[in-house]
């Protein structure tokens, strides 16, 4: 294992002490407060029998054991505040700590080490370290306190009855080693498959969100989806609880030897006793105390191995936390090439680019070299599957050629800070995501104080969505959705692919990127769209995705691809007198486009 157990509890409580510097007083104390309560409570028996033996005066005895009583209550109740305390500072630490900056984390790293399903398996077993208070990091906190109590507790037990009989002694210690070893064992097994039924758990929280997403409630309802919904999710859990059994096995056989041995245990130490209250080898103050200290002896270290176990479950959460904790970003985040000092329009070069996906060994893109001068403004087209997003995601800098460079004005883009080099792209993808939060944060992506007021009108404008937006009671401040707000409201397709659009225009990028920006738009909208963005962006250089190829008629160039490869490149009329593949995919939809004629 990447990190050991006692690697883990420095850790941890390096960033607790680090958060809440006042636990390194308050959690000793509630740890010595858990040790001396049930020490007091066997005391009190002790000394009651001791004092009645004794003959003592009934004032003696309530000073002495009302005494004692009062020391427990008070200890009972500092015990109880520190935990209650302790307890909502471990659910902040996970909260604010872990949970918190993870997510910054995961927005922050390589957008490689957040797609390829490798990765989100990674994600996902991370999750289980933070999301639950019963689970990784916070059931650790919970848990190994209760390993020290019961440690110390047991140890002072240990002792006195060490003093009894070798035999009782050698019965606890193997007891213990035996409980250790097969909770050893179910901990190893849970590890070793771990990744199998965590794709379960992926498969069931996915098919959990969009059996309830709202955009899916009309398809649903239309196609009688949820009795699919219900049998895969169903399905799903049977193969998840079916693991859940076999885990929850290995760890039940340790429970069981525990029990037998508890039952040895007790027919040997109570003979013990017995013999030595009958031979008046003991007192009867002291018969109580090892009565007490047996009584409790099995529930203690029923506790111990318990919480050692959980501690050791809980241990599995945290090292896969901090397995993904410590993926290494890829590309340069340090200072680059002054952004500012780029002439806009940009100019784009693609030399000997070939890319694969990882752990994939079929290349996407293949040996491209492109040239795209400072301001123009290129369609990309061809059929699905053909390159067109990869080439997209490549040239925002999401990922990396696997082979040969990509040059922004003459210089690599990994020369650049990859933050500084997102502020040259304004993108719009195909797989489009509205936050539910304001219209105005939607495209502006900043809070409220800092928005642009007059630019963001101007890309609402833009986008065709400014009188749309005006007939809002609330315009602007208008929610997306009613997750925040009760009076949110809900977009069409194309007014999502329009915010979208805005967003990129707020952005005021030297590069904008449109993939299917829309789809969603009839052909009439669509042109009209255009039209006004080639008229007001004529200072841009652009990158169009579309599938519809009479919106390719404003563009300057168009680049067919097919196969990781251009294989047509050209204006638009050019491309028609060519008579290609792009012309027949041309013809073929033109007669869609044409008055009067139904196909």
């Amino acid at each position: 294992m990447k990190y050991t157990l006692i690697d883990n509890i420095k850790y941890l409580y390096k960033r607790a002490f680090k958060m809440y510097p006042s636990l390194k007083i308050t959690l000793p104390l509630m740890i010595i407060s858990a040790v001396l309560l049930p020490i007091l409570s066997i005391a009190i028996a002790s000394l009651a029998v001791e004092l009645i033996t004794k003959g003592s005066a009934f004032k003696d005895f309530l000073i002495i054991i009302g005494g004692i009583g009062v020391l427990w209550v008070s200890l009972s109740t500092t015990h109880k505040y520190l935990f209650s305390k302790i307890e909502f500072q471990q659910t902040m630490i996970r909260m604010t700590d872990f949970y918190g900056k993870m997510a910054d984390k995961m927005m922050e790293k390589d957008y490689i080490n957040i797609e390829p399903y490798d990765k989100q398996l990674l994600m996902e077993k991370a999750k289980v370290g933070y999301q639950s208070n019963w689970s990784g990091v916070e059931f650790f906190y919970k848990c190994f306190p209760l390993v020290i109590e019961n440690s110390m507790i047991l140890g002072l037990y240990t002792i006195l009855i060490s003093n009894l009989d070798f035999i009782v002694f050698a019965v606890l210690i193997m007891m213990t080693l035996s409980n250790v070893l097969l909770s050893k064992r179910a901990r190893e097994y849970e590890q070793r498959n771990k990744n199998e039924y965590t794709k379960y758990d992926k498969r069931i929280q996915y098919l959990y969100e969009e059996g309830i997403s709202v955009n899916n409630g009309k398809d649903v309802r239309m196609y009688k989806m949820e009795q699919w919904f219900r049998k895969s999710f169903n399905k799903l859990i049977k193969q998840r609880v079916a693991w859940h059994k076999r885990i929850n096995l290995r760890y039940f056989i340790p429970e069981c030897s525990d029990q037998i041995l508890i039952l040895i245990r007790d027919l040997i130490t109570y003979g013990k006793l017995f013999e030595l209250v009958l031979t008046n080898q003991i007192s009867l103050s002291e018969f109580t105390i090892y009565i007490g200290v047996v009584t409790s002896f099995s529930s203690v270290l029923t506790e111990l191995v318990n919480s050692y176990t959980d501690v050791r479950r809980a241990n599995l959460g945290v090292v896969d936390f901090r397995i993904y904790e410590d993926i290494k970003n890829q590309y340069n985040h340090e200072h680059g090439i002054d952004i500012s000092l780029l002439k806009e329009p940009i100019e784009i070069e693609l030399k000997n680019v070939s890319f694969r996906y990882p752990n994939t060994k079929i290349d996407i893109i293949k040996n491209l070299n492109l040239k795209i001068r400072a301001g123009e403004k290129v369609a990309l087209v061809g059929i699905n599957g053909a390159g067109k997003t990869t080439l997209v995601k490549l040239i925002c800098g999401l990922y990396y050629p696997t082979q040969g460079e990509i040059l922004i004005n003459g210089y690599s883009i990994d020369s650049f800070s990859i933050e500084e080099y997102y502020q040259l792209i304004g993108a719009v993808f195909q797989d489009i995501q509205i936050l539910a939060l304001t219209i105005e944060e939607n495209v502006t992506a900043t809070i409220d104080h800092q928005t642009d007021k007059e630019k963001l009108w101007r890309a609402l404008e833009l986008a065709d969505l400014k009188s749309k937006i005006l007939s809002l009671p609330k315009k602007e401040k208008t929610y997306i959705t009613q997750v925040f707000d009760e009076t949110g409201v809900q977009l069409s397709g194309g007014e999502m692919q329009r915010l979208m659009l805005a967003r990129a225009l707020y952005k005021d990028a030297p590069l904008l990127i449109l993939d299917e920006p829309t789809s969603a738009l009839d052909p009439i909208a669509e042109a009209n769209l255009y039209q006004k963005y080639y008229n007001l962006t004529k200072d841009k250089t652009s990158i169009f995705i579309s599938h519809r190829l009479s919106s390719t008629k404003f563009c300057e160039r168009v680049l067919f691809f097919e196969y990781g490869e251009v294989i047509e490149d050209g204006t638009h009329q050019e491309l028609l007198e060519l008579d290609g593949k792009y012309a027949k995919m041309y013809q073929i939809q033109s007669h869609y486009y044409k008055e009067g004629k139904l196909e």
